[in-house]
């Protein structure tokens, strides 16, 4: 089965980390984790480091990793999004008003298989 690598790059707004750290682990995390098809990998905060020949400027504090796997990934996402709706719905669920959604950010990758 196809396997695909969501990574959600996200930045909370100033001085509102504790807030949005809440939020992932009591609200998000509980849904995320009850998604079909869906491996929770983590949740990793950016640290500064040096060693570069350039200059990085890290736009994204934090970064989550899910791992879907499915046959269809439009189809599997759709019900995905109907599983979120209906856990808002119910006051199970909401975005965080606590993220920069300027920095926000979630590119999907597949495996190749390699």
């Amino acid at each position: 089965m196809p396997q695909y690598l969501m990574l959600a790059f996200s930045q909370p707004l100033e001085g509102r980390d504790e807030e949005f750290n809440d939020w992932y682990d009591n609200v998000a995390m509980p849904v995320y984790r009850s998604l079909p098809g869906v491996t929770c990998l983590g949740r990793f905060k950016s640290l500064p480091h040096t060693g570069y020949e350039f200059e990085m400027d890290l736009e994204f504090g934090y970064v989550s990793v899910y791992l879907h796997e499915t046959d269809d990934f439009d189809r599997h996402f759709s019900q995905i999004m109907e599983i979120l709706e209906k856990a808002t719905a119910e006051g199970n669920y909401h975005f965080s008003d606590t993220i920069d959604k300027t920095h926000f950010f979630e590119p999907l990758f597949v495996n190749l298989g390699d």
